[in-house]
Order: structure tokens, then sequence, then C-alpha cells
């Protein structure tokens, strides 16, 4: 029941700041032209199953506005219950909605594979990244991964930028 609160809490929070979003172009004092690598907590579903677990995440701009976000998320448990959920999502990374430019929305779909349930599957994508400094990004997102059952999770997490 948390793990399920904790997503839809989080799929809120995603989809205020996408709707924030103005819809002319703003200047921006962060560009989106970053790339990070981190680590974080993944929270939701995993392969069926509620559970915590170690996620690391990335952001790799391919254009302009256009990223790949390839992340794992782990139950670390490896034995034959356990789980790991790769995506491989594209995202649509938008113009910042507040005057420092620090706040940058993302949104995208791609595919996601499962261990425990053994399934590939396409998935959505919606969160944002927080500009700490110019080497720190905090970041949050929400994923749907669409195998024969829906799963929903959650990573919140703290990224190096290169």
């Amino acid at each position: 029941m948390k793990t399920k609160l904790f997503a839809l809490a989080t799929a809120g929070f995603a989809a205020a700041a996408i709707a924030s979003v103005p819809l002319a172009a703003n200047a921006q004092t962060a560009p989106t032209d970053y790339n990070y690598v981190g680590v974080g907590v993944g929270v939701g579903e995993l392969g069926g199953n509620s559970s915590v677990g170690l996620a690391v995440n990335s952001k790799l701009r391919v254009a302009d506005q256009v990223s790949v976000r390839p992340n794992v998320i782990s139950d670390l448990n490896f034995g034959e219950n356990g789980n790991t959920q790769l995506t491989l999502p594209v995202t649509y990374d938008f113009n910042s909605p507040v005057a420092n430019g620090r706040l940058l929305p993302f949104a995208g779909a791609g595919v996601s594979y499962s261990t425990g349930r053994e399934q590939v599957g396409p998935m959505v994508t919606a969160g944002a990244d927080y500009r700490i400094n110019d080497r720190l990004t905090a970041n949050g997102a929400v994923n749907v991964n669409f195998y024969r059952n829906t799963d929903v999770n959650g990573v919140v997490g703290l990224g190096y930028n290169f």
C-alpha cells in the first residue's frame, strides 16, 4: 500500500511539473545539455511485487531537448523471487517552468525488461531534474511498464553531471 501511495504521489508531482510548463519558449539559465549518472531509491512494483530497492539512473543528451534515460532498478534479491528492471526511455526535456531555470521536467516512452517476469514491454515515464549546481542533479521519475500486467514504480536519486 505504501509503495502504491508513493508511486501515485510521485506521478502527481511529475504531472504537476509537466502541466506547469508554459507553452511559449522561455530563456533558460540552466541549459538542458547536461548528462549525468547517479544512484537512488526505486519504490513500487517490481515484477508484480511491491518493494524498495536500489536504482542506478542516468541521462544522456542526444539532441536539442531529447535525451535517453537508461536506468536499472533492483530489489537486491538475486534469488528466484528477485527482480531487476532495466528501462530505456527516450524523453523530451521541457523548458524550465521556474525563473532560475533549475527545475527541468521531462516525459517520454521506451522499452523495459523485467528479470522477474522475464518479459519485455513498452513503458512511459515522466519526471523532473533539479540542477543543484554544475556537478549535481537531483532527479525523480515515475515509470509505467506495460507487460501482461502493468507495473508502476518511482525513482528518486542524485546524479553526477558530466
